[in-house]
């Protein structure tokens, strides 16, 4: 039976939901639970808010998981306390297949993945707030095709009209097909049936869609199609939609000629022009025995670079593997991450590679190095753009003997950061998953990526860590002026009330503007100027920004002045 949900916002000062550190030997606990395990996180943001959702398998002690979600503001600190916001407690599968997790356009979290409430494996989809409101419901959406016998691995697309498009794998017989909803914000299906992509002589089966929006309210979708027994013959296809639902291309365009692994997910971003960028493994055309990565481009008309696109890099003596194309925050070229390996795979390295809008190689014919082979065998995860640059994700070590480190490179394939590499996280434990959410702060006078993933050192937890566009780590006072002292600023009591107080310690005189923002960066009032004397200074809340009735939420006070700065969360309920 589904629980009914209270959410309370409750203030717990422990590391768990305290700020971003500064010391990756601890790191953000997003959610670790000593005993049951915390699996298959996907992270999600919307840059306008600088809010990052967190999504989650809890294991619940009843051999079953249930689906919980976190999300954290751009200081790290939790909006659901004291631990998580359970989403879902249905029976779910021991085996967690694909599900995904996106933002809409009004920071509200669309998740899509599947559980057994059914009595078998079916897909369901959630929205929920910032605030924890179910707004499709506390049992979410059945996604269920009439026609099949159930359904998994869905992914989501956000439209420009903030209505979703879910497309997932249809259990069908004799073979699988795919079927795709559209959803409003209000939770109403918006066709009147689902489009379903299926082989109607039985011959193909279709899985791995990929939603990709399109400036219009149309859609693409990237999917797989197979054809024989045992490991088929995986071939890559892409259709355009209406907002109707009405398919604007002739016949679907392959993508390429090229047949990628059975369980392989090619990566796919918008270009930012009604098109795509596809990256993707096969094999190398001059050494089939070597993994090999290719790009390809397609426009809003189905037009291609080329038959198969452009090879990322043409060495025939490495495997390269796991393509991950970025394409975003104004870059003038799209690039990839390349995991390289030697032909024994016992040792591995680092590889970017970028293109022009013909399909070009413009780092080389080999691509940057950013790490080098070797046997410290570094397995990329995840790159972001900056204004500057891309900041990369790595792990580096053996299974279960691993770091996470990060570093940044311009576009041009040049070490930013002195030093070169950030470590991330120093805790010596096996690292999965990891992911990258920009956070560009509308309270703050920097920008900072936020990473996600999946440590083992307590059991199977979840964790989070904030790398600031320098390399550091932790809460920046103030890029713009380093030399400002960090004040010591608490909001008492917390939660708040009518009767809280701002105390502030200072260690010399200061003016400050004390500013109050709301959980979407928005200003809570007019901001207070404040003379700080040397010592403990004390301020009514509600007095120095000029109200008496805030709504339940998280709030921040931002405090600045020539010579300090400093900030504060306060919790109302």
């Amino acid at each position: 039976m589904k629980r009914n949900l209270l959410l309370a916002l409750v203030f717990v000062a422990t590391s768990a939901v305290a700020q971003f550190t500064n010391d990756p030997a601890l790191n953000s606990i997003v959610r670790d639970s000593s005993g049951p395990e915390e699996v298959v996180p996907i992270c999600a943001l919307n840059p306008q808010y600088g809010t990052t959702y967190v999504s989650w398998f809890n294991q619940n002690g009843m051999g079953s998981y249930d689906f919980s979600m976190q999300a954290l503001d751009n200081f790290g600190y939790h909006a659901f306390q004291p631990s998580s916001l359970t989403v879902s407690n249905f029976p779910q599968n021991s085996a967690i297949f694909v599900y995904d997790t996106k933002v809409d356009n009004t920071n509200s979290m669309v998740s899509a993945f599947q559980d057994e409430r059914s009595g078998v494996l079916d897909v369901v989809a959630y929205r929920v707030d910032q605030s924890g409101n179910f707004q499709w419901g506390s049992s979410g959406i059945s996604l269920k095709d009439s026609a099949a016998s159930g359904g998994i691995a869905p992914n989501v697309g956000i439209l420009p009209s903030n209505d979703a498009v879910i497309a997932w794998i249809a259990d069908g017989s004799p073979k699988d097909w795919i079927s795709i909803r559209k959803i409003s914000p209000a939770g109403n299906f918006l066709w009147a049936s689902q489009i379903r992509i299926i082989d109607s002589t039985g011959v193909a089966s279709f899985s791995r869609p990929q939603i990709v929006p399109m400036l219009n309210d149309d859609f693409m979708i990237l999917y797989v199609r197979q054809t024989g027994s045992g490991l088929p013959a995986s071939a890559m296809y892409m259709q355009r939609y209406d907002a109707s639902g009405n398919p604007v291309w002739a016949s679907p365009v392959a993508v390429s000629s090229k047949l990628i692994g059975f369980a392989a997910y090619p990566s796919v971003v918008p270009d930012g022009n009604n098109g795509a960028y596809i990256a993707y493994s096969s094999g190398n055309p001059s050494n089939p025995s070597m993994n090999d990565v290719y790009v390809q481009h397609i426009d809003g008309n189905g037009n291609l670079w080329s038959v198969d696109g452009t090879e990322a890099c043409t060495s025939t003596l490495t495997h390269r593997m796991s393509p991950k194309i970025r394409f975003e925050n104004g870059m003038a070229n799209p690039m990839v991450l390349i995991k390289e390996t030697d032909a024994a795979q016992g040792s591995s390295g680092v590889t970017i590679q970028s293109f022009d809008a013909s399909g070009n190689r413009l780092l080389g014919p080999d691509g940057f190095a950013v790490t080098p082979i070797t046997a410290l065998y570094d397995e990329p995860y995840d790159m972001r753009a900056e204004t500057d640059g891309m900041i990369i994700l790595y792990a580096e070590g053996t299974f279960g003997n691993q770091q996470l480190l990060a570093t940044k490179v311009n576009f041009t394939g040049t070490s930013v950061w002195t030093p070169a590499t950030t470590v991330v996280s120093s805790v010596v434990s096996n690292k999965s998953r990891a992911q990258l959410t920009p956070v560009f702060s509308i309270i703050d006078l920097s920008n900072q990526i936020v990473a996600v993933w999946e440590d083992d050192r307590q059991d199977v937890g979840v964790y989070a860590q904030n790398i600031n566009y320098d390399g550091t780590l932790g809460i920046q006072v103030n890029i713009s002026s380093p030399d400002r002292q960090q004040l010591n600023a608490v909001v008492f009591p917390n939660p708040s009330g009518s009767n809280s107080f701002l105390k502030i310690n200072s260690t010399t005189l200061d003016e400050v503007t004390a500013t109050m923002y709301d959980a979407t960066g928005r200003v809570i009032g007019a901001p207070a100027f404040l003379s700080l004397t040397s010592g403990t200074n004390e301020f009514k809340v509600n007095e120095i920004f000029r109200h008496s009735n805030l709504a339940s939420g998280i709030y921040s006070i931002d405090i600045k002045g020539e010579k300090t700065a400093g900030r504060v969360q306060m919790v109302v309920e």
